[in-house]
């Protein structure tokens, strides 16, 4: 009975390692969780200026639509990206959880399965930091579209404002 459960356990490892989720997480680069805060700065493009006139102000909140939708865009294939690293860690702590069951059926198990098992925690603690990252930029993504949001609707209302005043000044 104990041979025939240390063998399915070690079919069990073997497959999970096959379906390559213990290099998926920890070889990964980073680099896309904060890429949106490279791109470029639409600051100057955007600043109001004295003799800016209701168009002017309309063009320039079109331009904070525009990166607003850039913004949202990013938000979602971050969180998609959130959760697919989401699944591929609930793999890894799976699979941890299949050598321990090993290293305890062969009593603390053998020098490779507890390498295996150090290197495991080494990907989880790594994909969960990268989670983390993720986490963190979607909420600062967030705040960065409200503001978009804010100002086009700012942008607007002077516009509007702008018009009214130019309508009665005539």
């Amino acid at each position: 009975m104990r041979v025939s459960r240390k063998i399915l356990i070690l079919i069990c490892v073997l497959m999970i390692s096959a379906m390559g989720y213990t290099h998926a997480i920890a070889g990964e680069i980073d680099d896309s969780a904060t890429a949106w805060k490279r791109w470029k700065n639409i600051d100057a493009a955007i600043a109001l200026r004295p003799l800016d006139g209701p168009g002017d102000i309309i063009e320039k909140a079109e331009i904070i639509d525009d990166r607003a939708d850039e913004l949202d865009g990013e938000k979602i294939r971050l969180n998609n990206e959130i959760d697919t690293h989401s699944k591929k860690l609930a793999n890894l702590r799976n699979q941890r959880e299949i050598l321990r069951d090993l290293a305890d059926i062969q009593m603390g198990g053998d020098r490779q399965t507890r390498q295996r098992l150090q290197d495991l925690a080494e990907r989880i603690r790594g994909g969960e930091n990268q989670l983390k990252r993720r986490r963190e930029s979607v909420l600062a993504l967030g705040k960065e579209l409200a503001r978009m949001k804010n100002l086009a609707a700012m942008y607007r209302e002077k516009a509007r404002l702008l018009r009214i005043k130019e309508g009665s000044a005539q």
